[in-house]
């Protein structure tokens, strides 16, 4: 049936979440040293500490490639057959900065639906607190988890292999819409739905055009460093990384600048690699 390859994605997919809702959890409780407090208070425990993110989701990426990957048969070697392939530094560079010019416009989306289903102030401040880190030990978890970890493990498996096995089967651009909304999907707050679903679109259509993982990656670490390269001590952006109660817009002017850098960016991209050979 033409739908099993879409359901199996989804099935692949959805498997993130609830296997980084278990790790947490069982984090939380050798991270408390007991098993009698709830499931919730167990999760919050693990919450506070940076490296549970990396080492979770390095868990529970691994474990869905150990168990469901179709990598038998294949007469490659695992990186060839999730299409990380060898890049220019500085075609890698430039995906770098790319990413880094499109936190903003996503961080506003994000901000925009927030307006309608907003977060909780305490989940508000978790998240502030992972990015402003008041240790030197704290950033160093926290670049791992969000600029390293979570770019290589999400981009594997997303842009790595469900894109490029859904491709295979159904062609482009249902291939890069549904790996995106299942990209989307895996976030499960309705903002973090919104905008992870806009920007899966755009690391699809970079990892097919650099017809390497890598431009992906490198992009999706550029989104993510941002917050840690400019905290709020270095300087205050309201939207994007001040705490308040209540919902506040990234300036106008700041978002078409980072927009028009984007674009720029990637028509370097596009240009550099225009004329490469299809990918097979």
């Amino acid at each position: 049936m033409a739908v099993k390859g879409y359901l199996r994605a989804l099935l692949v997919a959805m498997a993130v979440p609830l296997l980084n809702h278990l790790f947490m959890g069982i984090a939380g409780f050798v991270h408390l040293r007991s098993v009698s407090v709830g499931w919730a208070e167990a999760i919050g425990a693990a919450a506070q500490a940076p490296l549970n993110y990396a080492l979770v989701q390095a868990a529970s990426v691994g474990l869905i490639f150990i168990v469901a990957f179709p990598h038998r048969g294949r007469g490659e070697s695992f990186l060839e057959s999730v299409h990380v392939r060898p890049m220019l530094g500085g075609l890698a560079a430039l995906c770098f900065v790319a990413g880094a010019f499109l936190q903003l416009p996503f961080a506003e989306i994000g901000n925009l639906v927030q307006e309608v289903w907003p977060l909780s102030f305490d989940e508000l401040a978790r998240r502030h607190r992972l990015v402003n880190p008041a240790t030197w030990s704290a950033g160093i978890t926290a670049l791992l988890a969000l600029v390293l970890v979570a770019p290589v493990t999400e981009e594997l498996l997303f842009r790595g292999w469900l894109l490029q096995d859904l491709k295979a089967r159904y062609g482009t651009a249902p291939a890069l819409i549904w790996s995106s909304v299942l990209f989307g999907l895996v976030h499960l707050e309705p903002s973090a739905v919104i905008y992870a679903t806009l920007a899966g679109l755009v690391l699809g259509a970079v990892a097919l055009r650099t017809q390497s993982t890598l431009g992906s990656i490198a992009m999706h670490a550029g989104v993510n460093a941002l917050p840690l390269l400019l905290p709020t001590t270095l300087v205050r952006i309201e939207g994007f990384n001040t705490l308040d109660q209540h919902v506040e817009h990234i300036s106008a002017w700041l978002l078409l600048l980072c927009i028009a850098g984007a674009a720029a960016v990637l028509a370097i991209i596009w240009r550099a690699t225009d004329g490469e050979p299809e990918d097979g």
